[in-house]
């Protein structure tokens, strides 16, 4: 009898470990055009979730979804958004994924399928997780053509919860309460930090969309640790004719609280042929600051789509990120007028750069196109006017007036030389 329950616990724990040890993608199987996707990762990974080892399908077409990960109490969250993205079908994939399964490390794509149909999302969030160490926002949109109210709810156990919504636009809004948007009207809802215990969840709702938005504020030790750092733009997008070069820059920007060391720069393989870098090497990046990385894309010869990334990562592969790149090769492509093939995301001054006034040029060629207009990487000089204008200008004015003045002398006063003139003149 010992026996048998023995052979019954030893049979449980082979069958049932596996089971425990399975991923799990927590999300939705169907969204709404514009809605955020938000997914929880569960499971016991042998290596870290990234963004760079999560991507987006449309069918098995690889799309330009960029997704946003992060680990919250031993679990991945994942959220993007899927503005603009038309109904098909999607999948998302965490590609070589490293994972235990009972006593093995198991290595393989993780693919959860999704759909988007044909109804628009009542409302789009921009964010699908909140890391902070100080106060933060959330922005939500009304995607309707109609007014629609959002309810807002808190799973925060602070004391302090009927301030946890302490301010939105000055005005105070409590756990329960909800606020109107007008049609495609954003606005932001502004929390404060120290209303929020160390992890707390947000719903945003209305009667045919819901949000649930994990929070996680960072302890003393971890704000005195914290290192991140980012590529903006977060996505490279261009179009070229075959046989042809196109420059850029794009910029590696110091978000944390420390200084980065041993940055290397990284180009995937798919990109080796066409893309390359000024530099493969960063030696520190101080603390909100930010390296220009100039590229050069030199297209093939013949028609193609390429897609791949750039990534930074430290000499511990404790820190990474990258941007992906879209490159794509047209025999006939002519470049639409006064439009920049690179996805324009921040501002001028987010670049570190400077947009100059209508009387001012810059004195670098590097010249990046930013939201607020062109911006100037270098330094905005006043153009100096040139004064041969001026100088012809007189001469013209000048000339005018003695043809008239011979003209009318001409015809009154008979005169038909230069000495007829001076004599005249003399009287």
């Amino acid at each position: 009898m010992i026996k048998k329950k023995f052979q019954l616990a030893i049979f449980l724990i082979l069958f049932l470990f596996p089971m425990v040890s399975a991923i799990q993608i927590n999300m939705n199987d169907n969204f709404s055009q514009g809605e955020t996707l938000a997914a929880k990762v569960s499971g016991n990974f042998f290596e870290a979730i990234s963004e760079q080892n999560v991507a987006f399908y449309r069918g098995h077409i690889r799309t330009s979804i960029i997704p946003f990960v992060s680990k919250i109490n031993n679990e991945f969250y994942i959220y993007a958004q899927l503005l603009d993205k038309s109904p098909n079908n999607y999948s998302l994939v965490i590609e070589n994924a490293k994972y235990y399964q009972g006593s093995k490390i198991i290595e393989k794509d993780i693919v959860k399928n999704f759909s988007i149909n044909k109804n628009i999302a009542d409302f789009s969030v921009d964010k699908g997780f909140v890391i902070t160490k100080g106060d933060f926002f959330i922005e939500v949109k009304n995607l309707q053509d109609y007014e629609i109210t959002i309810n807002l709810k808190t799973s925060n156990k602070s004391t302090n919860n009927k301030n946890l919504f302490s301010s939105l636009f000055g005005s105070s809004v409590k756990s329960g309460s909800s606020i109107i948007l007008n049609p495609e009207e954003i606005k932001k809802i502004n929390f404060k930090v120290n209303d929020f215990n160390d992890s707390s969840e947000i719903e945003l709702s209305t009667d045919n969309l819901k949000y649930e938005i994990p929070v996680y504020v960072f302890s003393k030790q971890e704000k005195q640790k914290q290192k991140i750092f980012r590529f903006e733009p977060s996505e490279i997008n261009f179009s070229l004719v075959i046989n042809s070069n196109k420059t850029g820059i794009i910029h590696l920007r110091n978000i944390g609280e420390t200084e980065i060391e041993n940055i290397s720069l990284i180009i995937s393989d798919s990109l080796l042929p066409y893309i390359s870098l000024s530099t493969n090497k960063i030696d520190k990046l101080d603390k909100n600051s930010s390296k220009k990385i100039e590229f050069n894309i030199s297209s093939d010869t013949e028609e193609k789509s390429i897609e791949g990334q750039i990534t930074a990562k430290t000499s511990d592969n404790k820190l990474h990120t990258y941007t992906s790149v879209f490159l794509n090769f047209l025999r006939d492509y002519i470049p639409p007028k006064n439009k920049e093939n690179s996805v324009v995301s921040q501002t001028c001054s987010e670049l570190d750069g400077t947009v100059c006034n209508q009387n001012q040029k810059c004195n670098e060629d590097n010249i990046n196109y930013a939201k607020d207009g062109i911006c100037c990487l270098g330094t905005c000089q006043t153009e100096k006017k040139s004064s041969s204008g001026k100088i012809i200008g007189w001469l013209l004015i000048v000339g005018i007036i003695g043809f008239g003045l011979w003209f009318y002398l001409k015809k009154y006063k008979k005169v038909e030389s230069v000495n007829d003139l001076m004599r005249i003149l003399k009287r």
